[in-house]
């Protein structure tokens, strides 16, 4: 009986971890150019902090070849890990390895059509997608099973900062949630 308390415990104190943030914002790091971004989160409503802070960020893997946006890296409070195109020359399928194994692939759900991705983890998979196909400031995620993921633009046609909106349960790992954010920035941001 007590192993099962310790292990409730134990699973309970994880679960508290791994929410211990809550995403809010990404925001490119400098005004004129779309290969680095900082994520933001708030605390949890029972941490002694209340102010947003910096708790990541996504940049091009290779910085100083401006125009290879096939390759990038990301590093969280929680986490370190890549997001590659399969092939270069190619943006219609993506992944998202963390260095602690996790694998998030990401593919358009209809042919060369990048307002819309299926983004899964080989146990979820959830769509996301542009409210508009002209204008891509308003992308969400609505999943009976799993909730809601919502992210806009704070100024319209502006997709330098983004508001984050995650409802998604506990289920829903960060991993896929980082890659929910890296595909709207990618497919918004002007270099397509």
């Amino acid at each position: 009986m007590n192993r099962v308390v310790l292990m409730l415990f134990a699973t309970s104190l994880a679960c508290t971890y791994a929410r211990a943030q809550v995403l809010h914002t990404i925001s490119t790091r400098w005004n004129d150019s779309f290969v680095e971004w900082e994520l933001f989160s708030l605390p949890t409503q029972d941490a002694e902090e209340t102010e947003e802070y910096k708790s990541g960020e996504i940049k091009q893997r290779w910085l100083q070849i401006r125009e290879d946006w096939s390759e990038w890296e990301f590093e969280t409070d929680s986490m370190r890990g890549t997001i590659r195109a399969k092939w270069k020359d190619n943006p219609s399928e993506w992944e998202l390895r963390t260095y602690d194994g996790d694998i998030i692939t990401l593919r358009p759900v209809f042919p060369r059509d990048f307002t819309q991705w299926r983004v899964t983890d080989n146990t979820i998979a959830l769509e996301i997608k542009s409210k508009y196909t002209s204008q891509l400031d308003e992308w969400l995620v609505q999943d009976s099973g799993h909730g809601t993921f919502y992210m806009y633009t704070l100024r319209a046609r502006d997709p330098r900062d983004w508001a984050i909106e995650d409802h998604l349960d506990e289920k829903v790992g960060y991993a896929t949630k980082l890659a929910l954010i890296f595909i709207t920035v990618y497919c918004a941001s002007p270099r397509m």
